[in-house]
Formats: structure tokens, sequence, C-alpha cells
């Protein structure tokens, strides 16, 4: 419990740091980076798995009641930019391995496992199963997490044009019994999906039940902004402890190969993000949220941070998610079965 008050603590004053500085996403990259100050300058901090869980829970809960009967008028164009979202995925995947391979010679299992976008538990399991260097993986995949908390909100702010039709209006869940009656059934849906071990279950689930509260008029308007910066600080503190098996030495010297993996991964989002742009007459700031390839949660939050459509960004993160979730095991055995990587031998 000390360690979590710690993490917590230091979380929000990051946050708050960051806010009082106007820097875009505050609650979520100021905590991060506060929680990483902390790893490295030896302070214990840590986030017990309920308080991830009651995290995820809000986080669902913050996308299932951000959508609207206008929200689904508008997902008529979402199946294209979600096509675009699978090409991309592999685009990022096989140019990422390709640079780790070619470039700095990492073995097959490494670079495929550094290379995958996204669904971070699953990979790093998989990652397990075979001859990958698993501290590489773990690095590559934290550092192009950081660079896209650090570094995307501000990008993203500067595309985001001044008027932007698809920012969120809602108004908040008014009265005690409307917010208890969400938070119930969108809790009781998480656990019974994460039950059912469906991927990102305790996010889907709230999603769903808020969304079917809300288009059902059961209840209406956006959950209370007092749920979304305790998420963001959560959500900023679990990215910062990730680091916590890492030296500083180790974190340096990582940061420029990771840096790399991730200006790749972003050149080839921002390409899709601007075709699914294109063909789907949405804001390019929109999809190229949407397309990053971050984490579902840390992208997610982060539109409502910046003030954009989170019902697309979370449908297309989910979408992303799930995709992995399903497809990964299977695709991944296949590429590394025919370079003979599972079993004792390096490809």
């Amino acid at each position: 419990m000390r360690d979590t008050a710690a993490g917590l603590l230091i979380g929000a004053a990051g946050g708050l740091a960051f806010w009082l500085l106007g820097i875009p996403a505050p609650w979520l990259a100021g905590s991060m980076m506060a929680a990483i100050a902390a790893v490295f300058s030896h302070v214990k901090i840590g986030m017990p798995d309920w308080l991830r869980a009651v995290a995820f829970i809000f986080l669902g809960i913050q996308t299932g009641t951000a959508v609207s009967w206008e929200t689904v008028d508008r997902a008529i164009h979402w199946p294209v930019s979600i096509a675009f979202l699978c090409l991309t995925v592999v685009a990022v995947t096989w140019a990422c391995m390709a640079y780790y391979i070619r470039r700095h010679d990492w073995d097959v299992p490494t670079a495929l496992f550094a290379s995958l976008p996204g669904a971070l538990s699953l990979t790093l399991l998989l990652a397990s199963s075979t001859t990958a260097d698993m501290r590489r993986v773990t690095i590559a995949q934290c550092i192009r997490l950081f660079f896209l908390v650090a570094a995307l909100p501000t990008v993203i702010t500067w595309l985001k044009p001044p008027q932007d039709h698809l920012t969120m209006t809602l108004a908040q869940i008014g009265g005690v019994w409307d917010i208890l009656l969400v938070v119930a059934v969108s809790a009781a849906a998480g656990y019974a999906l994460e039950w059912l071990k469906a991927p990102a279950g305790l996010m889907l689930g709230p999603m769903l039940a808020s969304a079917g509260l809300e288009l059902s008029g059961w209840i209406a308007g956006a959950a209370p902004m007092s749920i979304l910066i305790p998420a963001n600080v959560v959500l900023g503190v679990m990215i910062g402890c990730r680091f916590s098996h890492f030296t500083f030495a180790e974190f340096r010297a990582a940061l420029a190969e990771g840096f790399s993996g991730f200006i790749i991964a972003l050149a080839i989002a921002m390409a899709g993000a601007a075709l699914a742009a294109w063909f789907s007459k949405l804001p390019f700031a929109l999809t190229l949220l949407a397309f990053s390839p971050g984490g579902l949660d840390a992208m997610t939050i982060m539109a409502f941070s910046l003030n954009l459509d989170p019902a697309y960004v979370g449908a297309h993160q989910m979408a992303r998610y799930i995709g992995l979730a399903l497809l990964m095991p299977a695709a991944t055995a296949y590429v590394l079965k025919r370079m003979g990587a599972y079993g004792g031998s390096r490809a």
C-alpha cells in the first residue's frame, strides 16, 4: 500500500505539473514521466491489480457513454478505415522487423515480437515461449509506448483543426443513481467478459454496457470528468512501473533503437491514417490517433484528453487489439516455425 500511495502521489504531482504548464494530455504524460523519474531515482512505486481493473472499467465507461446515435450514423465510414488499419498493422510489423534484423542484427523472434504494435501482455507471453531476447522485446515495446505518450499529444494538437466537428461535446451524467447504475452494470459486464477470457474484457464489457445504457435512454450524457483524471494517473504510473526492471544505463542505451522503431511505426501509421482520412472524409488528427501503434488504454484515454471522438478511436484500437489477440498466436507460430525459431536454436 505504501508503494501504491507513493506511485499515485508522484503520478498526480507529475500530471498537475504538466497541466499547469499547458502540455497536451497532461495527466497521462505527466504521471508517466514522473513515475519513470521515480523508478530511476530508486523510489519504490507500485500499482495493484485491483486498481488497474478499476481504471480499465472506468475507461470503458468513459468510452461507452461517449457513444450517441450520431456516432452510430458516422460508423458507416468506419469499416473502410478499419480495413486501412489492418494493412497498417501488417506494414508496421514487417517494416520494424526488417529494421531490427538488418540494422541491429537482431534474431527473428526478438525482432518480430519487438515490432508487434499493441497487445503488450500477450506479446510478452508469446515471446517468452520462444528464443526471443525478452529484455530487448520488453524495452522496445515500452520505449515505443513512452515516445507515443510523450510526443503524440503535441503532434495531434498541432494537426487538429481549431473547430473539429468530431470533438466531445456531451454533457455529463446527472444524478447519483444514474452514476451508480452505469458503474454497477459496466463492472458486472467487464468481469463477465474477463471470466469468459474475452480479449480486453475489463474494457470491452463496460464499453458495450455503458453504450447500451446510453443508446437505450437509461442514462444521458458522458461519465463525470472526475473519473478520467484518476484513470489517467493510474495508467501513467502503470506505464512507468514497466521500466522498474531496467537500469538507467539500459534505458539510455535503448533510447536510440526504440526511437528509430517509433519513427518507422509512426511514419507508416501516418500514411495509413492519411489514406483513411481521405477515403472516409474524417479529420487527419482523429485517424492518426486511432492508427497510432500504442496501447488500447493509452490511445483511448488520450482521445478524451485531446477532445477527439473516443468512440472512433476506441473502436479502432479495440479492433486492432482483438485482431492481434485472435490472430497473433497462430500467425507468429507459423512464421517462427518456418524460420526454426521455436526450441533452443536461434533463427
